[in-house]
């Protein structure tokens, strides 16, 4: 018997408070209350043509919503195990439902606009006051709009409107999120790089990562985020290697089943960010199993590319190595996902994907001296740029109380380089994660349980054809490239271990407040090294006899060969290994109390790690009404700290110096001089962790079928680790670094879908205005000294440091997004519109003011046009064969081929990207 059938006891208000509540809490559930007549008779009236074939039941209930347009809520977890026996022919919504549910054990109650909520009879009661739901099938959050807090979901990530490769291409419609003013360049379009963000004016690489509750930072040297296709090192001077990131994971996320991005009054339990908070989680099993094969690709021939006429010439011969100019590229995707029962407890789920791009360079093997030229020409070269993505995922459900899961993820992005026009010996680099996760959740009769153990190791390496680099000046003589070899192995390396328990008490009441309490504890340890691997050895070579700079034949045997020459120079940079180990603690606790109208959450965060050896405490506290006690009009304000992260990279500092020896020798063999290079590193200092304010009010407002929200959000940051020299020359970091940043956005996004036919429209809005000051002149702020340089800037003259900030500085955005699903042709049309301030920088004039006791650089103004795309895609999911869906995307970015300079030198002229397109086909069965 459905509740169906008990329309009297609909009636009963507990009986309506309790269906509100499960339905409203259900993870991914549709907010509603209860039924009106008119909908249930609507819902019993119409017919529909259902042929669902018997199997799993959560396939089911999917194929069930998509023909019948019927919007349901309810604990994914009712459906694991079940099947059902399918339904034929032509029926009503509730006829076919009534249908697919028999022998499930599950039942039903119909909500408010053609909605309606699972639940399991089993788990109902009557009392005298009507029918209560047992409180086990609540889980997961209420599904309303929040400040400070976005949820994008497994449909959102799949038909998202243009580039969505990469975790980072998600977030492009956050309104406190901004884009490197470099992202998407035109010229260099082939590169598989994942884009850098900025979340509230903070460093790129102060964000958190999580997967599956594991952190997925890399915390070497994230700042140094340029690729390096060439010089990948600098043997004079060792340092840690570019091409970094702050992510250790380059997730694909077709392995994601969503993403929470906290962007302002983050919880307790999320600390080592001053940005904010990126949260993702893989795919799930639900009783569905199924295999996924798809293939992307696009290309040059599709795409259309903007550079200065002044380059036309280089980039079309891809005049270029270090990946700048990319005329001539293939991109390509393969991707396998799937799920899989292996017993009646334990699922699979799995992603395995390979992503590449292969594109050509060519460069000028060259070398002139005033006595001869040695000239190759133009050389050709082939790069490939890979990201290689496994994502393995684990349920076990023991029992209604007991689940455990396990998430095993692998990540790669390689690609080919040349150590330099002149030595060019091939490397390829690196930058990859391996990690373990396993998550138990316990449900005790007063609250759950999470316990989190994670091991994962990130690095950033380089693997050279060659470790040996010379120099012969007799094969230039001869007419042979004189220069040969490479840099070496180099790999920076970091191993890290978590253990997080994290309890959540339920509910409980003191007089007229609710409290709701959480507490935690974080352990930490952390291995970080750089290593080079076998010796890296430079030896320049000097003729024994010369005349105006041409090599003779010394030994008088008839030929110019390398006897006539000898080892002048040898540098060595040793094997070595620099090691260190830190371990880390964190305790946190929050209450969440409910009074009335009123909701209040105070928090406080202790973290420690002995990498600073410093002691923080991080307070969260926020307040929200609800105005009309109705849930339309909520009023929300915080005041948070937030603690940054710190990196090995300040305890490396100029250390790797130390590791080269240069000697030099006499003709005859002998030694003539050894000279070890000096660390110059100042290591006796006090470096505080350091940290940024926050200041939010926000409001959220439903207006018809609209949730609205507005919210200003400042930061004050303080303590910005830069870079500082003392009186004799020693480098160390400092705590002179400082930002402040106003936010203010608009965000509107329909609670349920827009119906015209048998069509449904989702749709989302944002726009957002950002100000950002800061007293560091790059982006990587901790390897950058405060300026003190005077200079003369709109008639004022003031410090270097003063001038407006370099990057990540786009003033205002603007997001439209829509996303229609043709219901009866299994199409999905999605449209993305975005609209980017051009911002402005300070340059250097070249010209020079005239104080009166000195001349000042004059800087003036350089201000960017804004940029207006439209993306779109469409999708196809047709059904080829019985239990067989076919698929096919194509999408098509910056539809109108907008495009605007973002040069900020004469030297080097950049533009955005034209319109591109990328096809993708698949199979599921």
């Amino acid at each position: 018997m459905t509740l169906f059938d008990l329309p009297q006891r609909r009636k009963n208000s507990r009986c309506v408070l309790s269906l509100f509540f499960v339905n409203t809490l259900l993870a991914g559930g549709v907010g509603m209350a209860l039924t009106p007549t008119v909908y249930a008779e609507s819902i019993s009236a119409e017919t529909y043509s259902f042929n669902i074939s018997a199997g799993p039941l959560a396939k089911a209930i999917n194929d069930f919503a998509a023909i019948s347009g019927v919007y349901l809520g309810g604990n994914g977890q009712l459906l694991q195990g079940k099947n059902t026996q399918g339904v034929e022919g032509n029926y009503s919504a509730r006829q076919a439902l009534d249908l697919l549910l028999a022998g499930t054990g599950l039942s039903y109650e119909i909500g408010e606009g053609r909605s309606i909520v699972l639940i399991d009879s089993n788990y109902i009661s009557e009392g005298s006051d009507g029918i209560t739901l047992a409180p086990l099938l609540v889980q997961g959050q209420q599904n309303r709009a929040e400040v400070g807090k976005q949820v994008i979901n497994q449909n959102e990530i799949e038909s998202m409107a243009g580039a969505n490769e990469n975790l980072t291409d998600l977030l492009k419609g956050n309104g406190s999120v901004r884009f490197s003013r470099s992202s998407s360049s035109s010229a260099n379009s082939a590169t598989m790089r994942p884009d850098e963000v900025s979340i509230n004016g903070q460093s790129h690489y102060q964000n958190l990562f999580v997967i599956d509750g594991m952190s997925a930072n890399n915390d070497l040297n994230p700042g140094n985020a340029e690729d390096s296709f060439t010089n990948p090192i600098s043997p004079t001077n060792l340092s840690m290697l570019s091409g970094s990131s702050s992510q250790s994971f380059y997730v694909d996320p077709s392995a994601l089943d969503s993403v929470e991005v906290y962007d302002s009054n983050v919880p307790v339990e999320f600390g080592g960010f001053m940005g904010g908070v990126v949260s993702s989680k893989l795919k799930r099993y639900d009783s569905d199993n199924y295999t996924s094969i798809k293939y992307a690709v696009s290309k040059d021939e599709w795409d259309e590319m903007h550079v200065d006429e002044d380059f036309e010439e280089d980039y079309e011969e891809g005049e270029s190595y270090s990946g700048e100019y990319t005329p001539e590229y293939l991109k390509q995707r393969y991707t396998i996902t799937g799920a899989q029962g292996l017993s009646e407890k334990l699922g699979l789920t799995y992603t395995a994907s390979r992503a590449t791009s292969n594109f050509a360079q060519v460069y000028d093997k060259r070398v002139k001296t005033k006595y001869s030229d040695v000239n190759y020409g133009h050389q050709g070269i082939e790069y490939d740029d890979t990201v290689d993505n496994i994502m393995l995922r684990f349920d076990y459900r023991a029992n209604n109380n007991l689940n455990i899961g396990s998430s095993i993820m692998y990540a790669n992005r390689h690609h080919d380089g040349l150590t330099s026009a002149t030595f060019d010996s091939a490397f390829i680099k690196s930058h990859k994660a391996v990690g373990i996760n396993t998550d138990i959740e316990y449900k005790a009769t007063n609250g759950r349980l999470l316990t989190t153990l994670s091991y994962n190791e990130a690095s950033d390496s380089i693997q050279s054809d060659d470790s040996t680099y010379s120099y012969h000046p007799v094969d230039r003589e001869s007419g042979r490239w004189p220069y040969s070899g490479g840099y070496g192995n180099v790999n920076q390396q970091q191993n890290t271990t978590n253990l997080k328990f994290d309890w959540l008490q339920n509910a409980f009441q003191v007089g007229r407040f609710e409290h709701s309490l959480r507490t935690g504890l974080e352990l930490g340890f952390i291995k970080q090294f750089y290593q080079v691997d076998g010796d890296i050895i430079n030896e320049i070579f000097a003729c024994r006899d010369a005349n105006n700079g041409l090599c003779l034949d010394a030994d008088n045997d008839g030929s110019l060969d390398r006897d006539d020459e000898y080892l002048r120079s040898r540098n060595i940079i040793s094997d070595n290994k620099f090691q260190k180990t830190y371990h880390s603690i964190g305790i946190y606790f929050s209450d969440t109390v409910k009074y009335g109208d009123w909701s209040y959450y105070a928090g406080i965060r202790a973290d420690y790690d002995s990498t600073l050896e410093n002691l923080n405490f991080s307070p969260r506290l926020t307040a929200e009404w609800d105005v009309f006690s109705d849930q339309k009009t909520r009023i929300k304000a915080g005041a948070n700290r937030y603690y940054g992260r710190s990196f090995f990279q300040y305890e490396v500092n100029n250390t790797l110096r130390s590791w080269r020896t240069a000697t030099t020798f006499n003709e005859d063999g002998s030694v003539k001089t050894v000279k070890q290079r000096e660390d110059t590193s100042f290591s006796d200092y006090d470096l505080k962790t350091p940290y940024s304010d926050e200041i939010s009010i926000g409001v959220v407002q439903q207006i018809g079928f609209l949730d609205a929200s507005l919210q200003f959000v400042n930061r004050e940051s303080r303590d910005i680790v830069t870079r500082a020299e003392t009186e004799d020359g020693l480098d160390y970091y400092s705590n002179e670094g400082r930002s402040s940043t106003d936010t203010v956005s608009l965000t509107l996004s329909a609670r349920n879908p827009l119906e015209l036919g048998s069509t449904k429209t989702y749709g989302s809005f944002s726009i957002s205005y950002q100000e950002s000051e800061t007293n560091t002149l790059k982006s990587a702020s901790y390897e950058d000294p405060i300026s003190s340089k005077e200079i003369y800037y709109k008639g004022s003259v003031i410090y270097e440091s003063q001038l407006p900030k370099s990057d990540f500085n786009i003033p205002y955005n603007v997001n439209f997004a829509t996303r229609t699903e043709f219901l009866n042709w299994h199409v999905i049309w999605a449209n993305t519109i975005n609209v980017k301030s051009g911002g402005t920088i300070a340059q250097d004039t070249k010209e020079n003011y005239a104080g009166s006791t000195r001349d000042y650089d004059i800087y003036d103004d350089l201000k960017f046009d804004k940029l207006i795309t439209l993306d779109t895609s469409i999708e196809w999911k047709p059904e080829l064969f019985e239990s067989v869906e076919g698929y096919l995307k194509v999408s098509i970015d910056n539809v109108f081929d907008d495009y605007i300079d973002v040069s900020t030198n004469s030297n080097n002229y950049s533009y955005t990207l034209g319109r591109s397109t990328s096809i993708e086909v698949g199979m599921r069965f």
